[in-house]
């Protein structure tokens, strides 16, 4: 029995039981004893569905497909591990990113002491700089950590310190900040290991029958061996920042929050055509940035997709790169669309996403390919015609590759 297998189970029992519900991202399963075999199972009495909007309802899926499968899968985790957790599955087609959260004391003071210690390993900082923000960084995190009573009103020395000094210490907080936040903690706990990883990364499990990533099962991955085992990430203000983070993203049966510890490639040309958010090592399908793009953005593409024609760059050896010229780069607002549609409609769930920058730049990957789809109006002296790398007009360009596009 397999989690791909629970999760189409899952859905025809929704279906049946909650015809009129749409948007369900997660639903988690919880452990009960069974009285009569007298051996731990799922309850599929009380099944915790979280909605796309946030929204927790709970449900009876007892008499269902899905309450014998989970029987089943059940006594296999049993018998292959001896223990039995609670179960979180994504039934949705992306990460839903929900709007951002507010923060007590606690998490704001973790976060003000991760990037007080970021800070203070800036290169070409003065020493009595660099003590400043090592003792700040001790100073809130010693708080954080053993006055737990401390309200908002008493943290505000440190939120008008963290602003004089140009350091985050929000009251609320979205995705993209969170993970950026845990991004620059591991960075920093990294900053003395030889060879430096290529990225930490952390399963989806549970705290109780919470769905978590898990910092004390962290691993560190590097570009040339094995992942190892790294208990030094396993600290309070981490987990308090991934607690923030699990509220907004629910982490799945199967799942890893993967934190590069590289950075995206210099762009010493400077031209958008060459800028690479993503960081080295990584691909497209894991670090993709900006908002993530749900299956009702693209189904109202209008909202989504602003301006009237786009400039396509494909994923190839680690760089964005043209078509070849014979393969013109300009697409019409209506053609990404379709794009979006049919690529989403051919893949299974989770098997693709998709995201949006500010900047109105579309990403788009199946872990297989990627591509990626820029307005034109951030190519500079983009004309009609012409290739947005080397402007050679597609007339006379042959069917070669731009010199430029990369």
């Amino acid at each position: 029995m397999n989690t791909a297998h629970l999760i189409t189970a899952a859905r025809d029992a929704l279906a049946a039981r909650r015809a009129h519900e749409q948007g369900v991202n997660t639903l988690t399963v919880t452990t009960t004893r069974d009285s009569d075999l007298h051996m731990l199972t799922y309850d599929s009495e009380n099944v915790a569905v979280r909605h796309d909007d946030g929204t927790l309802t709970y449900v009876d899926l007892t008499n269902t497909e899905f309450a014998e499968d989970l029987v089943a899968y059940a006594e296999d985790r049993l018998a292959t591990s001896g223990s039995l957790g609670p179960l979180t599955l994504r039934l949705g087609s992306v990460t839903v990113t929900r709007p951002p959260a507010e923060l007590n004391a606690r998490t704001r003071l973790f976060i003000l002491s991760i990037h007080a210690r970021a800070a203070a390993h800036h290169p070409g900082l003065s020493g009595n700089r660099v003590l400043e923000l090592a003792n700040l960084a001790y100073e809130t995190n010693d708080i954080a950590r053993h006055d737990t009573t401390r309200s908002l009103a008493q943290i505000d020395p440190y939120v008008r310190e963290a602003a004089a000094r140009e350091l985050p210490c929000p009251s609320e907080a979205n995705a993209e900040f969170l993970i950026q936040t845990a991004r620059s903690a591991v960075h920093t706990m990294s900053h003395n290991m030889q060879p430096c990883p290529l990225a930490i990364e952390l399963p989806a499990g549970h705290f109780g029958d919470i769905p978590a990533w898990l910092a004390h099962q962290a691993v560190a991955r590097f570009r040339d061996s094995p992942t190892s085992h790294e208990p030094r990430y396993d600290t309070p203000a981490l987990r308090a920042v991934l607690q923030a983070l699990a509220a907004l993203q629910t982490p799945a049966e199967g799942e890893w929050l993967r934190l590069y510890l590289t950075y995206p490639p210099a762009n010493p040309t400077g031209h958008v055509l060459n800028r690479d958010p993503i960081p080295e090592g990584a691909s497209v399908y894991e670090a993709m940035p900006g908002a993530v793009i749900t299956d009702a953005q693209i189904r109202h593409s209008s909202d989504l997709l602003e301006v009237d024609q786009y400039v396509l760059q494909l994923r190839s050896a680690g760089a964005w790169r043209l078509p070849h010229h014979d393969q013109p780069a300009i697409l019409t607002n209506r053609q990404v669309s379709a794009i979006l549609r049919r690529a989403r409609a051919r893949s299974a769930p989770g098997a693709i996403r998709l995201s949006r920058e500010a900047d109105g730049t579309v990403y788009m990957s199946d872990t297989a390919q990627a591509a990626r789809y820029l307005p034109t109006r951030l190519i500079p002296n983009h004309r009609d015609g012409r290739c947005p790398g080397c402007h050679t007009p597609y007339a006379t360009a042959g069917d070669g590759p731009c010199g430029l596009a990369a």
